[in-house]
């Protein structure tokens, strides 16, 4: 699946004529956003979810973990600043079914990285769900797929 989400970013970036998609810097962005609100839900900053963060990001971009970085330090503002998620989730309602599930997915494994799931964790994780169009018999499989495996 990330394999998809990873020729999709790449045509993003060959091809600037494509209708209806903002520029990959807002998407990246954005993706990064939301992967820093679901952190953040709970209040708390923890190590596990900054480290889960980076991985997931370079997981859904295809790119190096520098690179997460760069661009998570800068979308940790952006989310500082919002007012709401929909200035990030309306960017991302015109990519393909198949990434915005990819996202719920990796959210979850941010929201799990901590061994805790806060209810304003999956509160935000239903509510961008429903924002960015993802069913929600897919909303709950991109949570099973996301549970850690036991010990």
């Amino acid at each position: 699946m990330f394999k998809a989400l990873h020729n999709l970013f790449k045509q993003l970036s060959d091809d600037t004529s494509l209708p209806n998609v903002v520029d990959k810097q807002e998407f990246e962005l954005s993706m990064a956003a939301l992967l820093c609100e679901v952190a953040s839900a709970d209040n708390t900053i923890n190590e596990k979810e900054s480290i889960a963060k980076e991985h997931q990001l370079s997981l859904l971009l295809g790119i190096d973990k520098d690179r997460a970085s760069e661009i998570l330090a800068i979308a940790i503002k952006d989310s500082e600043q919002a007012i709401s998620i929909y200035e990030f989730t309306s960017k991302l309602r015109n990519v393909e079914y198949k990434q915005r599930n990819v996202l719920i997915e990796s959210m979850w494994h941010v929201a799990y990285a901590d061994g805790v799931i806060d209810p304003h964790e999956e509160a935000l994780i239903r509510q961008v769900a429903d924002l960015i169009y993802v069913t929600h018999s897919d909303y709950i499989k991109a949570k099973l797929a996301a549970y850690p495996e036991p010990l």
